[in-house]
Parts: C-alpha cells; structure tokens; sequence
C-alpha cells in the first residue's frame, strides 16, 4: 500500500514537473510577444466630447486665456487612466483664424523659451481652439480590437499586461520572436524583466521543489523495491534543483563582478551536467533491473527512457565540447538553448508515463 502511495504521487510529480516549466518557457515567451505586439494605448480624456463622429468642442482664444496656450488648455490634453476609456475614433486638434481651419500651430504662434506665443498679427482675430470627433477609427484605442477587448474585460492576466504595457517597459527584444526556430533572444534576457520574471520565477520555484521531491520520491522506491539505500543519483538529482534555484535567484541580477558573472555560468553548467547525469544513473539502474522492474513499469517506456537518456547524454557531451571550442553566432546558441530546455523536461513526461498502477 505504502509503495503504491509513492509511486502514485511520484507519477503526477512527474506529470508536474513537465507540464509546470513548459508552461513557465512557452508562457513567457507568449507574454513577450503580446506586449511587444500590442499596439493600443492610453488614450486621451475627453470628458468634454462624446464619441460620436462630428462632436466638438470650442476654444476661443483670447488675452483671457493666453491665447488657447499654457495652463489654460491643460484639460483638453489630460489623458486615461484606464486602457478601455478610449475613443473609437480619432480627436483631431484644429485652430482656426477668422473660420479658416487650414492653420497649423506654428502658423499662429512663436516658440520662445519652450512656450508659445499668439504672433502679433493675430491679436485682433477670431482665433478658436478645436477639439473635433473624426469618422476615422482610432486604431490604437482597444475597443477596436474585438479579441483583445473581450480578454481585457474578463481575463485579468492579460489586462494586467496591457496596463503594464503603458509603463514604457524595457522587454528582451522590440518585436515578436520565435527563438526555438530562429535564435534572436537568450531565455535568461526574455525571462529576466519586468512583468514575465515574476511568471516565470515562480514558476520555476514551484519546478525546483518538485525536483527535490521527484528525487526523493525515487530514493524511496529504490529502497522499497531494491533494498538499496545507496543511489547516487538522488545526489546528482538534488544538486540540479540545488543549482537551478541559484540560477533563477540571481536571474536579473546586473552586476559587473566578473566573479560573479562566471559563479553564475558554472551554476547553469552545473545544473544541466547534475541533471543529465542524474537521469543517466537512474535509467540505468531501471535498466539493469528491468526484470524486477517489470511488476511495475511498462517495459516499452523503460527502454524509451534509456535510449532517450542516452541520445542526451552524446549529445550534452558533444555540444558542451564544441561550444567551448568554437566560437558559434548568438542566434545558434539560443537555439540549442531554447530546444534543450524543452528536451530536458520529457525526462518528467517519460518518468510519469512509465511506472503502472499499482493496486
């Protein structure tokens, strides 16, 4: 019953460990490429208009008022706080002399100092500040954005990172990116800033306790099944969450410490080469004891695992090798990068699939 409890929990551990930081990758990755994409904004705040094509609203200028300029027209250029508080169509700022609107503001006034002045020739006209509702549809305003408005009224993650969006916030890059494919982005420059760090982070959190638990939980069964109270790999599987937690702790961190700067590779190298080797003595040890084993595994799944274990392992030696040798572009580099993480999570998925139900 005892064995039956473990290898159940150790099963949806498994399934966790895959779902959870595939979902922390790909999930940050989409967050990236809806902010960068996102082309709506704050909008202005025309309380004194409504949204209706050919609604305005008239300024006279006079001495009164400074000639439609400084302090007097600062309510007519407020802006929203909200993101849906904006116009469907575009408010067009029209001055007009004498009824004529063909005007620009440097027409009528001289820049001195930062500030605009009403040129002498004007004083005595008919001078008129406009603000007008025009039939052109704001492309910027979200309730032009059929999709994207109704996930902004009901789905509060994704309104959030519009809100943000107006932070003028710094992403990994300025435009949307397929890094698995074409390498224009490293996942620690994504994953490391403001608002995807803290999806991501705690995420990956979650992810490191649950490797500490997946370890633990095969030390048992090991035990349980083997008698064997000596699994190297356990080591090997507890210093890879160990290493990993370093590496999102210090994720984001700016320092120009070289020290520092190379603790933290040797921490991401570490953390993949404990990974790799973990697996590798587990699949191994299943596999020499496959006939004790075949109570409870699917066999198919054991030999999946050993064999996919082994193609990593060529492959992680290979690649440490030729990335310390040659001197690759960026872009090839992230794209091992982004690919190999992913590849590393089916060592959870096969883990869950593998072990049967026992009663």
């Amino acid at each position: 019953m005892i064995l039956s409890k473990t290898i159940a929990k150790l099963k949806i551990n498994s399934f966790l460990l895959f779902l959870i930081p595939t979902i922390a990758i790909l999930g940050s990755l989409l967050i990236h490429n809806i902010l960068v994409s996102s082309n709506v904004q704050v909008g202005g705040k025309y309380s004194f208009l409504t949204d209706i094509p050919g609604n305005e609203h008239i300024m006279n200028c006079s001495e009164d008022n400074n000639y439609c300029t400084g302090k007097s027209t600062d309510y007519l250029n407020e802006s929203s706080t909200n993101i849906d508080e904006c116009f469907i169509y575009k408010v067009k700022e029209i001055r007009s002399i004498n009824g004529n609107e063909n005007y620009l503001q440097s027409d009528i006034y001289n820049l001195v100092n930062s500030k605009w002045s009403i040129k002498k020739k004007y004083i005595n006209e008919k001078i008129q500040l406009k603000k007008r509702v025009s039939d052109q549809k704001n492309k910027t305003c979200i309730k032009n954005h059929t999709t994207k408005y109704f996930f902004y009224k009901y789905f509060p993650p994704y309104s959030f990172l519009l809100n943000e969006k107006q932070k003028d916030l710094t992403l990994g890059s300025s435009f949307v990116v397929n890094p698995f494919l074409y390498g224009e982005v490293s996942i620690s420059n994504l994953v490391k800033r403001y608002p995807i760090n803290i999806f991501f982070k705690s995420l990956l959190y979650i992810g490191v306790i649950l490797m500490i638990m997946y370890w633990y939980g095969y030390n048992k069964i090991f035990k349980q099944i083997l008698n064997n109270d000596k699994n190297i790999f356990l080591f090997f599987g507890v210093g890879s969450a160990l290493c990993l937690f370093i590496h999102i702790y210090f994720l984001g961190t700016t320092s120009n410490n070289e020290i520092l700067k190379d603790f933290r590779r040797i921490v991401i190298v570490l953390f993949i080469l404990f990974e790799v080797f973990a697996q590798s003595l587990l699949a191994y040890k299943l596999y020499i004891n496959k006939n004790v084993f075949l109570k409870y595994c699917f066999n198919l799944f054991v030999l999946t695992k050993v064999i996919f274990v082994s193609i990593v392992l060529i492959f992680t030696t290979t690649v440490l090798i030729m990335l310390s040798i040659f001197n690759f572009p960026n872009n090839i580099e992230y794209i091992l990068e982004w690919n190999y993480f992913i590849i590393l999570l089916v060592f959870y998925l096969l883990s869950g699939l593998m072990w049967k139900k026992i009663n």
